[in-house]
């Protein structure tokens, strides 16, 4: 069996007082004007998300809240992971020892402990 590689790592809620409207590019997701937000305390309101990496992994994968999500109905997502592989593939060509893992498959679990669709982000 091959070694699996995993990171973790959690992030808190955000909640947007005033929110920004539009976009002034839509590539970046710059907003159009500022916003104003606050961050909340991780004791009571954070996503924890889980990444494996292995070769024997045949294709990327996400669970949300333990349900398993279609990767490729998010352009935003799949952006994502697009260009951690083009980051991860330059850092192997400049380290001779680093794993392969920008050709390997990605399985992402994440869960939120609050409802994912009420309008908090994290």
């Amino acid at each position: 069996m091959a070694k699996i590689y995993e990171a973790t790592v959690t992030a808190p809620v955000n909640i947007a007082v005033i929110k920004y409207w539009g976009k002034r590019d839509s590539a970046l997701i710059l907003p159009t004007n500022s916003s104003l937000s606050v961050t909340l305390s991780q004791d009571h309101l954070s996503t924890r998300t889980t990444i494996r990496a292995s070769p024997e992994f045949a294709a990327d994968r996400l669970w949300l809240n333990g349900v398993e999500e279609d990767i490729s109905a998010s352009k935003r997502l799949t952006n994502c992971i697009t260009t951690a592989r083009k980051l991860r593939a330059a850092l192997e060509e400049q380290t001779a020892d680093a794993p392969p893992m920008s050709a390997w498959g990605l399985h992402v679990c994440s869960e939120n402990n609050f409802p994912t669709a009420a309008g908090l982000a994290s």
